[in-house]
């Protein structure tokens, strides 16, 4: 089966998760800049920071999360110190690679961004953590952010799809959004959450 999703497709599937989603109350939300569309969600994650720069950081699940947790004190002696870290990620549409792309925004709360070096420690460990996760321009807001590179997801898509093509989407995202803190809630999985295209749906 093909790795690889029409726009129209896309745009079609972006539509039915942003619907679902507000039934839900998970925040994604659905941007049009002429020709262009994209889904946006922002969330906010415990990330865990040690002082030995040689050291990778972890994303602790929210029920971990303790009253131990600080935001961004420069003065801190904790070491590991865990802080709250705003993302804000963007599904995009890649012509190129017919595939859905990844961009995202990570910033401390005093508002400075995460420098490439600490995004590259949130992602899991792999050899090639450097070329996977870069810094690009948006392809629409034409602003820096974080892209995970789409030269793999028609394989890696290739090998999960399930005979439900119009699950694509939810797919995508919960293969390799997990990589930097994105999840996707359970009730999209759960058989009475299905996304389906009907015409309430598609009338967003």
């Amino acid at each position: 089966m093909s790795g690889t999703l029409s726009e129209d497709e896309f745009r079609k599937q972006c539509r039915a998760l942003v619907a679902f989603s507000e039934k839900i109350g998970d925040g994604w939300e659905l941007r049009e800049n002429g020709d262009d569309i994209y889904i946006v969600k922002k969330v906010k994650l415990p990330i865990q920071f040690r002082e030995d720069s040689s050291e990778e950081c972890a994303i602790i699940p929210e029920s971990d999360a303790d009253e131990d947790m600080v935001e961004d004190s420069e003065n801190s002696s904790i070491v590991p110190t865990t802080h709250l870290i705003s993302f804000e990620y963007h599904v995009t549409y890649s012509c190129s690679y017919s595939v859905p792309v990844l961009y995202f925004l990570a910033w401390h709360s005093t508002g400075q961004l995460l420098r490439v070096e600490e995004v590259w420690k949130i992602a899991p460990p792999c050899s090639d953590t450097y070329s996977y996760i870069t810094q690009i321009d948006h392809p629409v807001l034409a602003r820096p952010f974080y892209e995970l590179h789409p030269c793999r997801t028609e394989q890696l898509m290739a090998l999960i799809q399930c005979e439900e093509s119009d699950k694509y989407l939810l797919s995508w995202i919960s293969s390799i959004g997990r990589d930097v803190g994105l999840c996707l809630d359970i009730r999209y999985a759960m058989p009475s959450g299905r996304v389906r295209y009907d015409c309430c749906d598609l009338c967003v």
